[in-house]
């Protein structure tokens, strides 16, 4: 019996290792303590009785008009965020097709990048605890399996701030693309007004935190070094 035991902690310790490896490999850059605090640079949403919040209700009408046609199918689609769907939804831009196999460095740079993203607005979202436009206005999103009761993190919009910071490492990496790989990183955010899960003000400020996001990044040896790996993987590729 113990010789038995011996033997499985033997075969299993290099799976426990090699699970070791993957959980450092996807840890993001900076933890939500070493994160920039956004609730002191992003200004506060517009209340209800704000002037500001008209541009909100117009956006929000606008996203109900449109969830019936081919642009609300693919805001309903780009509710699946992450290094994976990135990477589908960049490739037309981008003129090739993204995949992890075949560029592994981009994707887990966008992995970790999505993880930094998840670090640097919880504090933001915890500090306004914003009400989300589903909720405020008590009809259906166009996501519905994704709504809560309580889940009060409208703002900034996380979907956005890691669309617009992926859009802005992707940009780094292939720049002769920016317009196109740009404009699906705006669609990727308005996509969160679409299905009325973000009011306007919400995905705005979103790019702005990607904007320090990507800056922090930029200041950071670890992340550089990553970039300059998967530009030198994406421009290898391409010959």
């Amino acid at each position: 019996m113990r010789k038995t035991l011996i033997f499985l902690l033997a075969a299993m310790l290099p799976l426990l290792a090699s699970a070791q490896t993957i959980k450092e490999k996807h840890l993001p850059f900076y933890t939500i303590e070493e994160a920039p605090h956004l609730e002191n640079i992003l200004p506060a949403p517009p209340s209800l009785q704000d002037p500001l919040f008209f541009n909100d209700w117009c956006q929000y009408q606008w996203g109900k008009s449109v969830r019936n046609t081919e642009r609300g199918k693919l805001a309903v689609s780009d509710a699946r965020i992450g290094a994976t769907y990135f990477f589908k939804r960049f490739s037309p831009a981008m003129h090739r097709e993204l995949t992890e196999g075949k560029y592994p460095i981009l994707h887990e740079l966008l992995y970790k990048a999505h993880m930094t993203e998840m670090q640097a607005g919880s504090s933001a979202k915890k500090h306004f605890a914003r009400v989300r436009p589903y909720q405020e206005f008590k009809e259906q999103s166009g996501v519905p399996s994704s709504e809560s009761p309580t889940d009060f993190t409208s703002y900034p919009s996380g979907h956005t701030h890691a669309s617009w910071l992926a859009g802005m490492i992707l940009t780094a990496i292939d720049p002769d693309h920016t317009e196109e790989i740009m404009k699906v990183a705006y669609e990727l955010g308005q996509s969160r007004v679409i299905v009325g899960f973000h009011y306007q003000s919400d995905v705005d400020a979103g790019r702005m935190a990607a904007s320090v996001t990507f800056a922090r990044l930029c200041a950071m040896p670890e992340f550089l070094d990553m970039l300059a790996a998967a530009k030198a993987e994406y421009d290898a590729n391409a010959k």
